[in-house]
């Protein structure tokens, strides 16, 4: 016997499979289909009507740093769309996030100091760790320590087992646009808050770097229009989108998760949005359009003109979590 389908219909569903979606399926704990309204009226199961709400996949926060005081609440971050956490800190800190984090939070744990399995470990620790064959988290809080990273992950063999580990960088500091090329030659993952630095993202992209996003826990998408509108080099709100789902799971080695396909897991929110734009940071090369017969999927309005994104529900592997009423995200 198999679970009765959830058919989610007429809205606008944000798939890499199907630009024009506007309908989706889950079968159990996965993504069945995505297409149009046609198909999901014609299909049996449970349907819910999405009334022009937009669909996506559950934001990552690729970077959440603990410190045992004044640390979010695990329970506000899937009500804030973000249904996975990369989580780093004291062990005791780790812990206890774990332990009251909810179901519909994915948690990849890094505390610091662990004796094995994924860790956590400032920059100036990184030379005891050189030959670690796990996960390693480093975090980089200043200039000084991103040059001394840099230099240790110049030697050929501590890099190729940095890129076999998946080590990653959480970098807290500005990047300096001469580290770029260094960074993007690592091979590794870089974890980076453009809503707190005025971060190089699109030369850091552009040259292949890694980049994943640490969200604003109650806010995610001001992280992503500080990514477009705030940066000197901003990118486009797609490139912002990606590193904040699909670019997380890549960086802990989950190639195929932060999308909404078949086979995929069925984990999605539902957005209250108003008009959906494609759109460039650049105001010389912005191409701002609502014609589905562009063919690139549209994201919310993230130029300050448009109130940002409501929750309204999540789904995780399936299951509905959540209705959510809360108030408007705020810049």
């Amino acid at each position: 016997m198999t679970d009765t389908p959830l058919i989610l219909f007429r809205g606008d569903v944000y798939s890499s499979a199907d630009p024009f979606a506007t309908a989706l399926s889950f079968a159990g704990p996965t993504v069945a289909w995505v297409g149009e309204d046609e198909a999901a009226i014609a299909t049996v199961g449970t349907k819910v009507d999405l009334d022009g709400d937009l669909v996506t996949p559950g934001f990552v926060h690729a970077g959440l740093l603990l410190t045992g005081e004044g640390d979010p609440d695990p329970a506000s971050l899937p009500s804030a769309g973000i249904t996975s956490a990369h989580v780093l800190g004291p062990e005791a800190a780790v812990r206890v996030f774990r332990e009251e984090a909810p179901d519909a939070l994915a948690i990849t744990a890094h505390p610091f100091g662990a004796p094995d399995g994924p860790t956590a470990i400032m920059a100036a620790d990184l030379p005891s760790h050189l030959t670690a064959d796990r996960p390693l988290f480093i975090v980089v809080a200043d200039a000084t320590d991103l040059t001394a990273v840099l230099d240790a992950l110049d030697d050929a063999e501590v890099r190729a087992r940095a890129q076999r580990a998946l080590w990653r960088l959480l970098v807290t500091c500005p990047v300096p646009s001469e580290a770029v090329p260094r960074l993007a030659g690592l091979g590794i993952g870089l974890t980076l808050d453009p809503g707190a630095h005025d971060q190089p993202l699109a030369p850091l992209l552009s040259a292949g770097a890694q980049v994943s996003f640490a969200l604003d826990t109650s806010a995610p998408w001001t992280t992503l229009r500080s990514a477009v509108y705030g940066s000197s080099t901003g990118i486009s709100a797609r490139a912002a989108f990606n590193a904040a789902t699909r670019f997380g799971f890549r960086a802990v080695g989950q190639f195929e998760g932060g999308v909404l396909a078949p086979g995929a897991e069925a984990t999605a929110v539902r957005w209250e949005v108003g008009e959906l734009v494609v759109q460039v940071a650049d105001e010389r090369l912005a191409a701002w359009s609502t014609d589905p017969r562009s063919g690139t999927p549209g994201l919310p309005d993230l130029s300050g003109e448009s109130p940002l994104p409501v929750v309204r529900d999540v789904w995780v592997r399936g299951q509905r979590h959540a209705a959510w009423s809360g108030k408007t995200q705020s810049a």
